[in-house]
């Protein structure tokens, strides 16, 4: 069910009304996967304080307009929720603003749903101060087709987690312990090294068996993090095409089987629910687990009976480790991006004003209230200076892994790519078929499917 929040600036007539008095206009925006009560909330309801600041900046240029903010929060997941966009879309019933993951640029760009904000980084830094502010690296994850499609909402960092209780237990010291993130960094600490770890663990008796290693339970790209680990490429951008490399695709369906045959992850383990997987996680001996920064906020509330202060006393939190000795660790980030739509989905010609309502949308304290409540990382130069934001000591913490990360293509083949390679992993897991046998049909599946939109290494 959406959830509509209607700022009570003015009343929310049309997207563009004249009277007697000064002119009104509303500015819709969709936010998918933020329940109105939940920590992503502000996804939506920061478009109220952006449009109050905008329409008293137009009041002193001398425009009476009344400004009416009309923000969804949408508590459906991100599969229902592209779904109900993509139909209001082509009914030219879509919001102004749709906020989603920067994945979705290139395929609804093509689909002519969404606009874009410029031609180039140099263009949209341009436009606006709060754009200027936006860390470079993350325009790449807006970028399609040499232009900008849209603004970094949020962003954040997958890191590979380790319960530090149970090192301890194994006998690590604690500057070990405190150290394994600079290893991983470093690539001294490998996957290799984490299974080895975990055995370990299990030999005595420290850790329960299957319970050395957990990752995600469902699809999501961070399974991604893995194929690049071991050296794959996914994306050729001077040609414009997905790329499958088949050693590293042998070795990240290798790993995943691994993890299972040396006891550290739990047999069929795909499919755990994910209320199952955060309560154990948590208060249940994992030994190392992924999930992203966004989770530490979740776990504070909803399963450490201690809040963040139990989370600190027995968690440690790095890199992903690369499954290559002597490479940096990695991390996926997935920007949450604002996009303004179309006249063709809206039947509304008002792109400009959108973007500039999403230029202060863009502000630092907006940004840094919505990343400290969700735990997000920065998106803005000036957030990392922000005393809201140095005072939230994890994200502080993790703030260093956007220097290690890589983004999904914005290609609209994508979704494809990705699930092959998934559903092939799956199999491989459960051991179906071997890891060889995986590369071979996942090359096959994605020639078939992609065609010359793939590069096979």
């Amino acid at each position: 069910m959406l959830v509509a929040l209607v700022v009570p600036m003015a009343f929310a007539g049309g997207s563009g009304e004249r009277d007697a008095g000064p002119e009104r206009v509303t500015i819709s925006l969709w936010a998918g996967n933020a329940p109105p009560d939940g920590p992503d909330r502000y996804r939506a309801l920061n478009l109220i304080t952006a449009l109050e600041r905008m329409q008293a900046e137009m009041r002193q240029e001398g425009r009476e307009i009344t400004l009416v903010a009309d923000a969804v929060s949408d508590p459906a997941g991100w599969t229902e929720f592209k779904r109900r966009f993509a139909l209001s879309a082509e009914a030219g019933e879509a919001p102004d603003i749709v906020v989603s993951g920067h994945t979705d640029v290139a395929l609804w760009a093509q689909s002519g749903y969404i606009v874009p904000v410029a031609d180039s980084v140099a263009e949209v830094q341009a436009m606006y101060p709060q754009f200027a502010d936006v860390i470079e690296p993350f325009w790449d994850s807006v970028t399609w087709n040499g232009k900008i499609w849209g603004v970094p909402q949020d962003t954040e960092a997958r890191p590979m987690y380790f319960n530090k209780v149970l090192l301890r237990r194994m006998g690590w010291s604690d500057a070990e312990i405190n150290s394994l993130p600079d290893r991983i960094r470093s690539g001294e600490f490998t996957l290799d090294d984490l299974i080895k770890t975990a055995q370990d663990g299990i030999a005595q008796g420290v850790v329960k068996p299957g319970y050395g290693y957990w990752h995600r339970p469902s699809a999501g790209g961070d399974f991604t993090q893995f194929y690049v680990a071991f050296g794959g490429e996914i994306y050729d951008a001077a040609s414009d095409q997905l790329v499958i490399s088949r050693e590293p695709l042998r070795k990240f369906f290798d790993f995943h089987r691994r993890v299972v045959t040396t006891g550290i992850t739990p047999e069929n383990f795909i499919g755990t629910s994910w209320d199952v997987w955060h309560d154990t996680v948590v208060n249940h001996d994992v030994l190392f687990f992924n999930a992203g920064v966004w989770s530490w906020a979740g776990w504070a509330v909803n399963n450490a009976a201690g809040g963040e202060a139990e989370l600190f006393e027995k968690f440690g939190y790095a890199l992903q480790p690369s499954g290559i000795p002597g490479e940096s660790g990695v991390t996926l980030s997935h920007p949450v991006v604002y996009m303004a739509c179309s006249e063709r989905a809206t039947r509304r010609s008002n792109q400009d004003l959108v973007i500039r309502a999403i230029a202060h949308m863009t502000d630092t304290d907006l940004n840094t209230r919505h990343a400290v409540i969700s735990a997000h990382t920065a998106i803005l130069n000036s957030q990392l200076d922000d005393p809201d934001y140095l005072a939230a000591e994890f994200l502080s913490d993790v703030s260093y892994m956007a220097d290690y990360n890589y983004f999904a293509p914005n290609h609209p083949s994508y979704g494809q790519w990705f699930d092959v390679v998934y559903r092939t992993m799956v199999s491989v897991q459960a051991g179906e078929i071997t890891p060889e046998q995986g590369v071979s049909e996942a090359v096959q599946r994605l020639q078939h499917e992609l065609g010359d939109a793939l590069v096979v290494r």
